[in-house]
């Protein structure tokens, strides 16, 4: 008991010259000082990058500090053994036990004094004073070195699990190349601005997002969408920061630099998504939180039946410290897999609620569907004395300059049937309806038959049963006139993404119960496609602000619903449903109102967001029964077997270890997948090299 009283009382006497020693500093602070200190929250900003370096130098200093209290502890062990030899050795085993012992009383102080509660700290704490107070010097140190070893290895595995998911400026350089003045200079990456033109070559990482203005590359896109096929770049081509040439050679006119990045929007996404408790974690903490006071009534009831020792086991016997430590941990490495996937989850217990969900509600248009369609049939009007193939490229003319998906889509259909497309003399274009331009000397009208109407141009008869009948199939038209004539007319189809049919079935399987279309497009496209996809209902001519009152209505059938849209024109919907998914990919990250965005912009990796979060489930069930385990042992062999102070904290620590092994599990599973994508890429790259040297060569024996 004396050593004891001598940790506590040298304890109690630093404490006592810490807060004087505050209270001094405090004094002697001006008021205008003190007043701008405790306002600079609002008024500094430290960047990300700034902030991860920061972050990474507090942790490795807080490590270097762990394991420097856990070589004291070895020694502190080393000198409780000795003192049974050699009794000068006891001050000297007393002061560091005293020293190592310092920063677990700390956090005993703030469970009591600032928690004001009874935690697995004071549980601990109390077991090893009581060890001490029974003379088990070295028991009672190697106690202590248990708590600074397990501290460390979490810390360790922490550290490394954030790192793979917010850690986004690693791949960064230090130095770029610009081009300024016509040659190139290189330039620290902190002094890059927008519309400078960087030079990015093979197996560079490319600094900033932008466009590409001159060459063509190969990029691994990974970071941002989990794709391991790389994404082939040329002119005029979007590229995003942190994403690495794999091939090739360009330059890019910066778009956003820095904080302002696509990457980096996603490291602070994913920085506060650390920060989410799961429900699960909640209900773990609050379950070892009730069992605090029941084991230490137990074990100070049970003093008389196993005296002091047994007392001191029971309470190593208790599980609230490890739930705290392997719960978030597992919930980090899950949201890591989903990160490496393209899948960006805003919070750590919507990855967790997600197994729950039983309904799904897709928009159609950009989510079911591509936003291009293409084009169909071509349709003469009667009397035409124009062939399809004119009709064809005079709208393609027309639509040369035009940036929507319609646009696009004859553009390409025109590409796909070698037309060459006159010159435009002007053009005139009227928002939601169509354009006129004039083609040697004709005046050519594209556009919607609405458009049609509003410039006076008459609708054969017999077009018109065309448009019925290519509506009720689904269709849209695009109608050509010239010279005030209607000569004929484009039939667009939406093209339903490639991954959907497959995605329905995989849904189907994994026990989702309904699933439907909203869309603001008529009856006949809308039934036809969701009899196409095997639907369980359809919502056709919806406006944007009653999709809610349909997410709603789901919701009071007591159905957990998720609502897949493409950003921010269905809001309202995605946050009335339980969870929202976004297809709109990397380039809306800041406006994003979604829980979880797919960052490829497809639905490829919705089935493997079901896999992760079953995944989690499972993980979470597996950390609490790893809990229970250690603890139900201890106090039960404490009854059963009398066993040793030392055996209970083994046991103990052991559990945590396991636990901390299974919620690392998906980090493994995560290391050997990027392993052997890494080998793929590697082979893919020597390939390319290889066909480029044969060409190379083939190329000097043509010239010889």
């Amino acid at each position: 008991m004396f050593d004891l009283g001598v940790v506590l009382v040298i304890y109690g006497a630093l404490r006592t010259r810490e807060k004087y020693r505050e209270k001094y500093e405090e004094s002697i602070k001006s008021r205008p000082i003190k007043l701008l200190r405790e306002s600079s929250d609002e008024l500094q900003y430290i960047p990300l990058e700034q902030r991860s370096l920061t972050d990474a130098l507090a942790s490795d200093k807080e490590k270097h500090q762990d394991l420097h209290y856990i070589k004291a502890s070895i020694v502190s062990v080393g000198l409780s053994i000795l003192r049974g030899f050699y009794a000068p050795v006891t001050i000297l085993s007393i002061g560091m036990f005293t020293y190592i012992a310092v920063p677990y009383l700390r956090q005993i102080e703030t469970s009591l004094l600032k928690n004001k509660k009874v935690d697995g700290y004071v549980l601990y704490g109390i077991a090893d004073f009581m060890t001490l107070g029974l003379n088990r010097y070295a028991t009672a140190s190697f106690g202590i070195c248990l708590v600074h070893t397990a501290k460390f290895i979490v810390s360790n595995a922490q550290d490394k699990s954030k790192k793979m998911l917010i850690d986004v400026f690693a791949q960064q350089p230090s130095q770029i190349w610009i081009i300024k003045d016509g040659a190139e200079v290189e330039i620290p990456l902190e002094d890059l601005h927008e519309d400078d033109t960087v030079v990015v070559t093979t197996g560079e990482v490319i600094p900033a997002d932008g466009t590409v203005i001159h060459g063509v590359a190969m990029v691994d896109q990974r970071a941002l969408t989990g794709e391991s096929q790389p994404a082939e770049k040329e002119i005029g081509s979007l590229v995003f920061a942190s994403t690495v040439l794999i091939t090739g050679h360009i330059h890019v006119k910066v778009g956003k630099s820095g904080q302002e990045t696509t990457i980096a929007k996603i490291g602070k996404i994913l920085n506060n998504s650390v920060n989410y408790k799961t429900d699960s974690q909640l209900r773990g903490e609050k379950w070892a939180d009730s069992w605090n006071l029941p084991v230490l009534g137990l074990a100070f009831l049970s003093w008389p039946i196993l005296g002091p020792a047994g007392t001191v086991v029971i309470l190593n016997g208790h599980i609230a410290q490890i739930i705290r430590i392997v719960a978030p941990l597992g919930t980090l490495n899950h949201l890591n897999i989903a990160s490496h996937k393209g899948i960006l989850i805003k919070t750590g217990h919507v990855l967790e609620e997600f197994s729950q969900i039983d309904t799904i509600i897709f928009d159609k248009t950009g989510t079911l569907t591509s936003e291009q369609p293409k084009v169909g049939r071509i349709i003469l009007a009667p009397g035409s004395h124009y062939k399809e193939g004119q009709i064809l490229a005079w709208a393609a003319a027309a639509e040369r300059k035009l940036a929507h998906p319609i646009a696009h889509a004859i553009i390409e259909k025109a590409d796909q049937c070698d037309l060459l497309l006159p010159e435009i003399a002007d053009s005139e274009f009227h928002i939601g309806y169509g354009i006129t331009v004039k083609i040697d000397g004709h005046v050519v009208r594209v556009g919607s038959q609405r458009f049609m109407e509003v410039e006076n141009i008459v609708i054969p008869e017999l077009l018109q049963a065309e448009l019925v009948n290519s509506h009720e199939d689904g269709h849209s038209i695009i109608m050509v006139a010239i010279d005030g004539q209607v000569a004929g007319a484009l039939e667009m189809h939406a093209t339903v993404r490639p991954e959907v049919k497959k995605l329905i079935h995989n849904l189907r399987r994994r026990g989702i119960k309904h699933l439907a279309i909203v869309s603001g497009d008529h009856q006949n496209p809308t039934r036809k496609l969701a009899e196409e996809l095997d639907m369980d209902d359809y919502f056709y001519d919806v406006l944007p602000e009653n999709k809610a009152k349909i997410v709603e209505s789901l919701k009071s059938q007591n159905r957990s619903v998720c609502f897949i849209g493409d950003g921010v024109n269905d809001a309202i919907a995605m946050k009335t449903a339980d969870i929202s998914i976004s297809l709109s990919g990397a380039t809306s990250i800041a406006t994003d109102v979604a829980d979880i965005v797919l960052m490829d912009g497809t639905l490829n990796h919705l089935p493997d967001l079901f896999d992760i979060s079953d995944s989690l489930e499972k993980n979470l069930q597996n950390s609490l029964i790893i809990n229970i385990i250690p603890g139900m042992t201890t106090i039960a062999c404490a009854f059963l077997f009398r066993i040793d102070i030392l055996v209970s904290m083994l046991i103990s620590q052991v559990g945590l270890l396991v636990g901390v092994g299974n919620a690392m599990l998906p980090l493994k599973q995560l290391n050997a997948e990027e392993d052997a994508l890494s080998l793929t890429q590697t082979h893919r790259h020597q390939h390319f090299e290889q066909l480029r040297n044969e060409q190379i060569q083939k190329g000097a024996q043509h010239n010889v």
